[in-house]
């Protein structure tokens, strides 16, 4: 599910031991199942976009968070997050995060407070894209790895079958999971025919879930830099 796939399963190791023998492993590779083949194919579509746009929703608990992103292949994009009354700016350019929070947020999710919130509040910050603190904005910006995450951790094989989605011809890869009697479950919307990607993800968990749309597949855009932001790199 997000946040959770070592999608490429079906990998398992054989040891055998022969006496007064050295010890040999052996690795061998499961052939893929069509529900693996079209995530792959759906995983690599993806890292080759010119552009897409991605809106969603994500409720965690009571929470709810709205998301629009256009993203490009590479990893540079843009977009907002809305969440608790607040609209959070964020874009990435190159090896660069930015975001732009309300004096409100600054105020209610940060550690001082009033002091950070007149610092920051409504004022772009610039920090490294690598910095731990802003992976969970950051991941939101390759389409790539966001289709990637969708089934990682899943213990159960995959599941493929046909549909249609907005006048689309699609493959659903899906996966379900019961655990102490709760449910969990993901499905892809792949495009069945020309370019393999990736139209819509919906996630649900017990008091999780999230929905991803991935329309206006296009040329890369161009993503310019905020003008004169905090630097806390």
């Amino acid at each position: 599910m997000l946040a959770g796939s070592a999608l490429l399963a079906g990998l398992w190791t054989a040891t055998a031991t022969g006496a007064g023998a050295a010890t040999t492993t052996t690795t061998t590779t499961a052939p893929p199942t069509p529900a693996d083949t079209w995530l792959i194919r759906a995983i690599g579509a993806e890292a080759k976009v010119g552009s897409v746009r991605v809106q969603g929703t994500i409720k965690q608990g009571k929470t709810n968070i709205k998301v629009d992103f256009v993203v490009n292949g590479d990893g540079e994009g843009g977009g907002t997050f809305q969440q608790s009354g607040s609209t959070i700016q964020l874009k990435r350019v190159g090896p660069l995060l930015y975001f732009n929070a309300p004096t409100k947020f600054w105020r209610t999710n940060s550690t001082t407070g009033a002091a950070q919130a007149k610092t920051y509040g409504g004022k772009w910050i610039e920090v490294s894209a690598l910095d731990s603190r802003f992976q969970s904005f950051d991941q939101f910006l390759n389409v790539s790895d966001l289709v990637t995450a969708v089934f990682q951790g899943h213990t159960t094989p995959l599941t493929l079958k046909s549909g249609t989605y907005q006048g689309h011809k699609i493959k659903i890869v899906a996966d379900k999971v019961t655990s102490k009697g709760k449910t969990s479950s993901g499905e892809m919307y792949i495009a069945a025919t020309g370019k393999p990607v990736v139209l819509k993800i919906i996630d649900r968990g017990p008091t999780n879930g999230s929905t991803f749309v991935f329309t206006s597949y296009g040329k890369a855009k161009g993503i310019t830099t905020p003008p004169e932001p905090i630097n806390l790199t």
